[in-house]
This record gives C-alpha cells, sequence and structure tokens, in this order.
C-alpha cells in the first residue's frame, strides 16, 4: 500500500470536481495576459477555462489561440461580435463543468479564489452558490475593498431576493464574484443572460436567486476588479444609459410571473432601476430633454416605495429629492462623497 493511501485510510483522496471558468474577451489586449495567468495559476488544477473571443478586432483571437496551445485546460470560442451577454452564453453553451464561474478579460482573481468558493459551497449545507468580496483597483494605483465592512453570512433564497430587490448586502452585484453549482444553466430552464442589454448580470441573478438553496457569502477580497476608462461601466450616453431601468422591470415581471408577493420590495427595484439611470445620467452631463425625460419616469415610481415603512425617513427624503429636483440633489450627494 502507497504511503498516500496510508496516510488517507487506505482511501484515495476524492477527485477534484470540474470548474468551467468562462472568460469573455473584448478588445483587452494589454490586460488579457494578467486575468489568463491568474486562472491558469489557481490551486484548484481541474479547470475548463473558456475563452470565448468576441469577434475581437485586435490581437485577442491570436493570444487567446497562443493560451490553448499553452495550456490543454483552455479551449478557445470564436464568434462575431455580439457583446458581453451573447458572449458569456456562447461559453455557457459549450461549458461541461459540476461548477460554473464567470471572469471578465480585464480583472484578476487570487491564486484560492475558485478553490475557497468550491470550499464554501461543499462545507455549507444547503448552498448552491457562494460569493467572495471584491476589490476595485483603479488605473492610478489605488484600491477599494467594497465589501470589507460585511459579515459573512448564509443566505436563503427569501433573504436573497429581498436584499436584491433592495439592493442590500451586495446581492445585488455581480456574477464574476460567485461561482455557481452548474444545474442553474442546463436543462430545458437553463439561464442565459439577456443579449443586447447591459446591466445583464441583475437579470441572471434574479433567477439564480429564485431558484437557489442557498448562498454563502464572504467579504475575504478574491476577486480583483479593474476599474478602466471607456469601459461598458464608464462610458459616455449612449443606447444603454437606461438598461439599468430595463433589467430592473425584467426582474420583477419575472419574479411577478412566479408568484413572488412582496410588493414594497418589487417597487422600490424598480425605483432603484430609474434612481440609478438618472444619477448616471447626470453624471455623465446628459442633455435636459434626456434628464427630463428620466426625471418624469423615476417619479412615477416613488408613490408606493414613500409608504414602504422597511425604508428609513432620510433614504425616503433622498428618493423624494432626486424625484423632484435631481440636479441639485447630484451636486449635495456628489460633494458628500468626494
Amino acid at each position: 500500500m502507497s504511503e498516500k493511501n496510508i496516510m488517507t485510510g487506505g482511501q484515495a483522496p476524492a477527485p477534484e470536481p470540474l470548474i468551467s471558468v468562462i472568460v469573455p474577451v473584448y478588445k483587452v489586449e494589454q490586460y488579457l495576459a494578467d486575468c489568463v495567468i491568474s486562472i491558469v495559476n489557481q490551486t484548484h488544477r481541474n479547470l475548463e477555462i473558456i475563452l470565448v473571443d468576441d469577434g475581437s478586432p485586435d490581437r485577442c483571437p491570436e493570444l487567446c489561440e497562443q493560451w490553448a496551445e499553452h495550456d490543454s485546460r483552455i479551449r478557445v470560442v470564436h464568434k462575431t461580435n455580439g457583446g458581453l451577454s451573447s458572449a458569456r452564453n456562447a461559453g455557457l453553451d459549450v461549458a461541461k463543468g459540476d461548477y460554473i464561474a464567470f471572469v471578465d478579460s480585464d480583472d484578476v482573481i487570487e491564486p484560492d479564489m475558485i478553490a475557497t468558493l468550491h470550499e464554501w459551497i461543499r462545507s455549507h449545507d444547503g448552498v448552491d452558490v457562494a460569493m467572495c468580496g471584491t476589490v476595485k483597483v483603479f488605473d492610478d494605483g489605488s484600491e477599494d475593498h467594497i465589501d470589507a465592512t460585511l459579515p459573512d453570512k448564509t443566505f436563503t433564497r427569501a433573504d436573497a431576493l429581498r436584499s436584491f430587490l433592495y439592493h442590500h448586502e451586495r446581492m445585488a452585484s455581480a456574477v464574476w464574484n460567485k461561482l455557481f453549482v452548474a444545474r442553474f444553466f442546463r436543462g430545458p430552464e437553463a439561464i442565459r443572460f439577456p443579449e443586447g442589454l447591459n446591466s445583464e448580470d441583475y437579470f441572471v441573478l434574479s433567477r439564480v436567486y429564485n431558484t437557489m438553496s442557498g448562498l454563502y457569502f464572504s467579504a475575504r477580497p478574491l476577486y480583483r476588479y479593474r476599474i478602466r476608462e471607456n469601459s461598458i461601466t464608464t462610458a459616455s450616453v449612449n443606447e444603454h444609459s437606461f438598461d439599468k431601468a430595463r433589467i430592473a422591470d425584467l426582474c420583477c415581471s419575472y419574479l411577478e410571473s412566479q408568484g413572488y408577493e412582496d410588493t414594497a420590495a418589487l417597487a422600490y427595484c424598480r425605483m432603484q432601476g430609474w434612481y440609478d439611470v438618472l444619477y448616471d445620467l447626470l453624471d455623465k452631463r446628459a442633455d435636459t430633454a434626456t434628464i427630463r425625460r428620466c426625471r418624469k419616469a423615476l417619479a412615477t415610481t416613488v408613490p408606493p416605495v414613500l409608504r414602504d415603512r422597511s425604508l428609513p425617513f432620510g433614504r425616503k427624503a433622498r428618493i423624494l429629492l432626486m424625484a423632484a429636483a435631481p440636479r441639485a440633489y447630484y451636486r449635495i450627494s456628489s460633494r458628500s462623497t468626494r
């Protein structure tokens, strides 16, 4: 008997599960190597790394193929440009792992992120999603651990949905700081990202939270999210500037169709979608007509929120001021965050 089997009581250790890591790739030539290196060096070795070239016009297609030659765990999907959702969906369509993770191609992950997320799912009963903390990394080298003050917590379906709709406890965040059991993306009810819209992560999370058993969260900072100019989240006013409101309505309509009954939380989510759109437009110096249109849309969502007894007076006052005098509110709030 080998020494290895003696140490484990005569039984070989259980094999690591296969985990698929989906990486959409588009115009990130200068960042791609750092991203891929952080994935191939994961302590969890049994990975399927899917690089989805979304019709990138730079050297990314060539670089993806070079990585595939370097590491047999990497496979490359080439497709015409369709956007982030389309690229992630293409990765999901070919993924074979027992678990699914997403990494954006200009970000990096800590060496033990995948192993740690898997261990959290394995060691907590009734959990099929795990979520870690996020560090924002700015172009000037500064960093912000945005989850640092949050406690570790296990969320039930009801907990996660309520926090998602009220944008609490980071439940309304992203897919890339999480590990999912693959069942969410398989079979006749397979979840997919909505193509042609930004803020697509909310759409997917509303469906995952509604069908999951539970989620374990720890603020341990394992995902490093790069903030860069001219990315999707920092672009100027364009056709996607209203997507947060569109996605919020899609999420709420889906939950309503599934029998979700917390009407106050649903009303808050719809309001928050327009609130976020309006704040972003103010930040990007949108024209007066666009601001007026968005303010009116926000105002229509405010009345049920003001009747919500779970909300503190201060939050209601800020919402009301945003709906009544958005430019004044923006000047006050932007000064307070400097």
